[in-house]
């Protein structure tokens, strides 16, 4: 059954419009929460894991994106700088890495502004450039992590883009 569109004023649930979004991309969703939604994505090269939560006292809409892959303690100082490079790129969202479990994660947060409503197309726009995001980099960290790259040289091995087809 597809979730109804929904609205950021006082009392809505804003989290329907971001399941009705994740059913549409066919992405797994589960309501941990009333104001938790947890979305599993299985993007072409990666597996992505969201948690969606709504502050409803905060009229805030925080979103953490991440992958399985653990970063070894040895290689958090290069990944650490592969993460600030990363994010003078982004346009929406920043990465952060914590230290505590050596983990990589895409954030988000949106507030919501009073009278706005949040619609099925928006959330699925805001997911797609969310997971897009998590694809594009994730190939850096794997090169700093497994290949002992340094965080330039990643970044520069996975920004290129492929024109023509072969």
């Amino acid at each position: 059954m597809r979730a109804q569109a929904a609205s950021f004023e006082t009392g809505a649930d804003p989290l329907l419009a971001v399941e009705a979004a994740a059913e549409g991309l066919g992405w797994s969703a589960l309501r941990s929460a009333p104001e938790e939604l947890l979305l599993a994505a299985a993007l072409p090269s990666l597996n992505v894991q969201f948690s969606v939560q709504w502050l409803a006292g905060e009229e805030l809409l925080q979103i953490t994106a991440m992958w399985d892959m653990r970063i070894p303690r040895e290689r958090r100082a290069a990944a650490a700088a592969l993460v600030q490079l990363v994010n003078t790129r982004l346009p929406l969202g920043h990465f952060e890495l914590w230290d505590d479990d050596g983990v990589v994660v895409l954030r988000h947060a949106q507030m919501a502004l009073p009278g706005s409503s949040a619609s099925e197309a928006q959330a699925t726009r805001l997911l797609q450039r969310l997971s897009e995001a998590c694809a594009r980099y994730h190939p850096a960290f794997q090169f700093v992590v497994w290949a002992g790259k340094e965080p330039r040289a990643a970044l520069d091995a996975c920004l290129f883009e492929t024109l023509g087809e072969a």
